[in-house]
């Protein structure tokens, strides 16, 4: 990767200058104006120095200026060095990008470490609503990008099946049931008067029967038998939830329902150890965590109820105690941004159990908002209160939904425009990426190319034709795969990779509209071909590490 040695280069003439040893960041220009890579490193060194970052700049350009791939260097004010590449190196990364093949923009930060990513997590007291599924590219989409990376990956889901909420709903579930009208339950929306008839017309030997429920009078069925109702429920609609989930292209590799940590006994293990380290306190009944330390901010919460209950937090405290446990170096939560007070309280905890908080990373995620043609969408009638994702998943399809998601950073709002999502046209992004991968499987085919021979005989290619800035803006853009996906594996920023795709696809369209590839001559042909073929591995990997399809013909 160029900007690694570039990196390399940097330090080796920090050195060489007896300066101090900084992170050195090199990152791609605005324009080509400004050459390829710049680096604000003698703005960093010149902190600590009695020289000016421009002084530091001409002493460093000075000893990288003969190295082989730079064309030419360029130090700015007010401190800045800019690196210009020359052409051959450029070219020569086509042949790079074909023997890496599959692999291309891979690499082994990651090796030999462990990485759980725990998403989606929607409490299954309603339908998978779109606002918690937005979770689940982000998160399955990450997942996909550290494997890349080297690391072995465990996908985790986290749903409550205990608790006031489920009781709540087998209570709006039980009043349906005996006649009760549906908007004036706690829980609305036409999936309870479907889960009351599910629930109504079933029986089992070791469930209570059903029947009693339709008699009039709620003092008949206390709160457990409310709780077994909502149990009930819950199973039936956590099977809808991971329907829709699998429908969006993701699996998830384990699922722990929240009352495994309660009844297995890792609850009481985890605040027995917390209340040994003198973080637990009894006030007004109830059981506190209260550590007073800089992640918590003086913000206390309950671990135990006043009625002997664990908390959603105890019961999380002990789930992220198993993911330490069981050798994870790397902890990351897909949340949506209600949970944010949750996120020093779940660090704090994590802190006084001993673990590294630094290797917890919790992305929360902003709501979405629908728009057809302009106009805000209506509310579902099912639900309720929100748009499903099994009507999203229906209406514009798996990877329109998981693109449109994965456009945007998870700290903005997504305005979702479901007539855009359906067109086939280049105003549809998915359809602008997908429709470049298409059509370079049409070139390659007219050319009756066989891919693995080009790979095995990449050296034997004359890249040196390719000399116009179309080819060397797309093997640009190409070769910035490797470096997006290093960055990704420490910022979580996803969607990067989808404005990367867009630019690719984009890059390449403008090189076959203005570069002739068939005919163009036997070798230019051949190089050309190559640089096609190294665009639909980079575009290919791309929209794998997306979970969106790549289709060959459309």
């Amino acid at each position: 990767m160029l900007r690694n040695q570039i990196k390399r280069d940097l330090e080796k003439a920090t050195r060489k200058l007896g300066t101090e040893s900084l992170k050195v960041e090199v990152a791609r220009t605005v324009g080509p104006k400004f050459g390829d890579f710049a680096t604000n490193l003698p703005l960093k060194i010149s902190r600590g120095s009695k020289q000016s970052p421009m002084e530091i700049a001409k002493k460093l350009a000075d000893s990288l200026k003969d190295l082989p791939h730079f064309e030419k260097l360029e130090v700015k004010e007010p401190g800045f060095i800019n690196f210009f590449i020359k052409d051959e190196v450029w070219q020569k990364q086509v042949k790079e990008v074909l023997k890496s093949g599959s692999k291309f923009g891979s690499n082994s930060t990651g090796q030999g470490q462990k990485a759980r990513v725990e998403f989606v997590s929607a409490n299954p007291t309603g339908p998978l609503h779109f606002g918690n599924a937005r979770g689940g590219p982000i998160g399955d989409s990450l997942a996909f990008v550290l494997e890349f990376c080297g690391y072995q990956v465990i996908r985790e889901y986290l749903y409550n099946d205990v608790g006031v909420q489920v009781q709540k709903l087998g209570e709006s579930i039980l009043n349906v049931i005996q006649g009760k009208k549906l908007e004036e339950q706690e829980y609305k929306g036409q999936y309870v008067a479907e889960l009351a008839t599910k629930i109504r017309s079933s029986k089992s030997e070791d469930k209570p029967d059903s029947q009693t429920y339709s008699k009039p009078g709620l003092e008949q069925v206390d709160k457990q038998g409310l709780s077994e109702i909502g149990k009930r429920a819950v199973d039936l609609l956590f099977k809808d939830i991971l329907k829709d989930c699998k429908s969006m292209g993701i699996k998830f590799d384990k699922v722990y329902p929240e009352s495994e940590f309660a009844i297995s006994g890792s609850t009481e293990k985890v605040l027995k150890a917390l209340k040994a380290k003198g973080v637990l306190k009894k006030q007004e009944g109830a059981v506190w965590f209260a550590p007073n330390d800089q992640f918590l901010a003086d913000r206390e919460c309950v671990v135990v109820k006043s009625d002997g209950a664990y908390t959603y937090f105890a019961n999380d405290i002990a789930y992220h105690d198993l993911k330490f446990a069981e050798g994870a170096s790397l902890v990351i939560d897909v949340l949506g941004a209600n949970h944010h007070g949750h996120v020093p309280r779940l660090k704090a905890a994590v802190s006084a159990l001993g673990y590294d908080p630094s290797k917890i990373h919790v992305i929360l995620y902003q709501w979405v908002r629908f728009k057809r043609g302009g106009r805000p969408v209506a509310m579902s009638k099912r639900s309720g209160t929100f748009i499903t994702a099994e009507e999203v998943l229906k209406e514009v399809g798996k990877d329109a939904v998981r693109f449109f998601i994965l456009m945007h950073d998870a700290n903005t709002h997504i305005d979702f425009d479901l007539e855009l999502a359906k067109k086939k046209s280049k105003e549809n992004p998915v359809y602008y990426v997908q429709y470049a991968h298409a059509r370079i499987a049409s070139i390659l085919a007219k050319a009756k190319i066989d891919s693995s021979q080009f790979t095995v005989h990449s050296s034997q290619f004359d890249y040196q034709l390719l000399t116009t800035n179309y080819e060397l803006d797309l093997i640009k853009q190409i070769s910035r795969l490797p470096e997006i996906i290093e960055d990704i594996s420490t910022s979580f920023a996803v969607h990067r990779l989808t404005t990367y795709a867009i630019e690719l696809a984009d890059s390449f369209h403008k090189f076959y509209e203005n570069c002739q590839v068939l005919g163009a001559g036997s070798d230019l042909e051949s190089a050309r071909l190559s640089l096609i073929l190294a665009t639909k591995i980079a575009l290919y990997n791309t929209l794998r590490l997306l979970g969106v399809s790549a289709p060959e013909k459309m």
